[in-house]
């Protein structure tokens, strides 16, 4: 015999010390009444007789009845379990579907997971002295360790965690092992595919669910300024159910509507979120008897559609303002360098023959600066330059004819930033070369042309305006945007960190080609390494994933080959302990109150 919650040692001690103190306590005589008698010549004959023979059998059965009530208790207080002898040790496959759709509540409050936990607790515990187990899942999160004894499967089993995944795959049984029986807990949603041999326990229980399978934010293209939300709804259940939609943003940003949704139906949505200006949205669906939270929650994220607000600081240039204000999207505000006490929050900026002394916050494209600390260039005067070569891989030289361009001075940066993207020589002197745009990173990015326009013919070509589009975009764009689905997500950013909403860390991997991480529900991750930045939304995407009903197994738990249901099982020996021990108290209350015991 082996207990589960005490070694043998103990446990019989325990049992022992119970018995010797009700033993004791029954032999401690109670202290007699003293009454005031005219005689006592009545009572020494009385005495003198002794205890008479019924009062004895009286006395013993009470103490057997107090002894199997105190053993019954304190045996299941040990948790025994029994085991046949000659019985072979067992060694048990247990694997566990953990599938998202495992999360979905059943009706006494539970979940399927939990269902399917329990059920294998009991399994394992029932392999013997001596046996072992081999726990797995369909996800492959398990450690393979190999056929383990009782406590540390228990171990194992209480370490697998559920998967944000819609389907995972039953593993294959060792080969070469001695197995005595191989047993799958699932509700038949996510594997579809169990090989003969294996013994199938459902947890299966029907459920309502709504849920959001896609949420996506993009500007109208007739008007960049305008945005809609696009929002795919999906009704689970069989019935019609009525949705609560809920969208909300920072700054008290809110949208609700109310929608009936019918019986297993799909839903679209368009939503006018033009007055968000940027930032992350939330969508959450409510419904009545909703048993799947992972689906009822999305997010996207809305970049800026407003007009960039731009400053220009500069003591005159026509060529410049018209340029300026000639691009879409862009509200223009100019300045005087005489009238800046201190630079005003702006969404970008753009200095001619001028730089502050401390870097902006926001983009700054520069036409021949000053020398400033936060420019991280060397500058030389030269005449008459000449454009020598150029990166025609960077964005910011495209569209522009560079070996047109012509000035009568310039300043070159020496020696090339890594950010050079425009090289140029000096005319006469093909040793003299060096940097004349270059770019750069300070508290934001910034961009510095060598030369002013009034000293070269570049506001007179068609790839002026070009240049100007280009850079002040880049200036001021966003962090990119990624959607991905729930689980493992692979982000091409080396040495990234990647903080989830509640800028918590989230664990990472790297990888050849960049940063993994796993997303366990809907939510918005950044990654960044200091260099590069990157937005990930992740949502449910798979549209299996919601339709928690979708079972293989029939109701009779036969659509399987080799299946059967959850076998009822019998309580544990503690149990029925308990329940003896409530017997035996009730028949001690009997005999006592009819004088049958003393």
């Amino acid at each position: 015999m082996s207990f589960l919650a005490f070694s043998p040692l103990t446990a019989y001690a325990l049992l022992a010390a119970v018995a010797a103190l009700i033993w004791l306590l029954y032999l401690i005589k109670p202290r007699m009444p003293r009454v005031e008698m005219g005689s006592t010549l009545l009572w020494r004959r009385v005495l003198g007789e002794g205890r008479s023979r019924k009062d004895r059998w009286r006395w013993l059965l009470s103490l057997l009845l107090v002894l199997a009530i105190g053993l019954s208790l304190a045996f299941a207080l040990t948790r025994p379990e029994l085991r046949a002898l000659g019985v072979s040790h067992q060694r048990i496959v247990v694997i566990l579907d953990n599938s998202a759709s495992m999360a979905a509540r059943t009706h006494d409050g539970g979940t399927r997971w939990q269902h399917a936990m329990e059920g294998a607790r009991r399994l394992i515990r029932s392999a013997g002295v001596g046996g072992e187990a081999l726990v797995l899942d369909t996800a492959g999160r398990a450690p393979l360790t190999g056929f383990v004894p009782e406590t540390q499967a228990l171990e194992q089993l209480r370490r697998i965690p559920l998967s944000p995944e819609a389907s995972g795959r039953v593993p294959p049984l060792p080969v070469g092992a001695a197995i005595t029986a191989a047993h799958l807990f699932t509700d038949g949603i996510g594997v579809d595919g169990v090989a003969r041999g294996i013994a199938v326990h459902s947890v299966f229980e029907a459920a309502d669910n709504v849920g959001i399978t896609g949420f996506e934010a993009r500007p109208v293209p007739s008007d960049p300024r305008r945005y809609e939300a696009f929002l795919q709804i999906v009704n689970a259940a069989p019935t019609s159910k009525r949705v609560v939609l809920e969208v909300v943003g920072a700054g008290g940003f809110r949208l609700e509507r109310e929608l009936e949704v019918a019986g297993t139906a799909t839903v679209n949505q368009i939503l006018d979120v033009s007055r968000f200006d940027q930032g992350v949205l939330r969508a959450q669906v409510h419904s009545e008897s909703d048993a799947f939270d992972l689906d009822d929650t999305a997010y996207c994220v809305v970049a800026p559609h407003r007009d960039r607000r731009m400053l220009l600081v500069t003591d005159g240039n026509e060529f410049l303002e018209d340029s300026l204000r000639a691009l879409p999207g862009i509200a223009l505000t100019i300045r005087r360098p005489s009238e800046l006490a201190a630079l005003p929050v702006f969404d970008a900026y753009v200095f001619d023959r001028y730089a502050p002394h401390e870097a902006p916050a926001a983009g700054a494209l520069l036409f021949r600066p000053p020398r400033v600390a936060w420019i991280d260039a060397k500058w030389r005067p030269v005449r008459q330059p000449e454009v020598a070569s150029w990166d025609q891989s960077d964005p910011l030289t495209a569209g522009v004819a560079w070996r047109d361009l012509r000035m009568e001075s310039a300043q070159l940066a020496t020696p090339e930033p890594s950010g050079t993207v425009v090289a140029a020589k000096t005319a006469g002197d093909a040793s003299a070369r060096g940097a004349l745009v270059v770019a750069g990173l300070a508290h934001a990015r910034w961009v510095a042309v060598g030369f002013a326009l009034q000293d070269s013919n570049f506001p007179l070509q068609p790839g002026f305006p070009v240049f100007l589009g280009t850079t002040l975009s880049w200036l001021t764009e966003s962090a990119r945007i990624a959607s991905e689905g729930l689980g493992q997500i692979e982000v091409p950013i080396a040495d990234a960190q990647i903080r989830d909403s509640a800028d918590r860390r989230v664990t990472t991997i790297t990888t050849a080609h960049g940063t993994l991480f796993e997303a366990l529900r809907p939510g918005v991750y950044v990654a960044g390494n200091g260099i590069q930045r990157l937005i990930v939304v992740a949502n449910v995407s798979d549209p299996r994933l919601p339709q928690i009903n979708y079972s293989h197994i029939g109701p009779d738990g036969g659509s399987f080959g080799s299946a059967d249901r959850t076998r009822v099982s019998w309580p544990e020996p503690w149990i029925w302990l308990l329940g003896l021990a409530f017997v035996l108290l009730t028949v001690e209350w009997a005999t006592f109150s009819r004088r049958v015991t003393v």
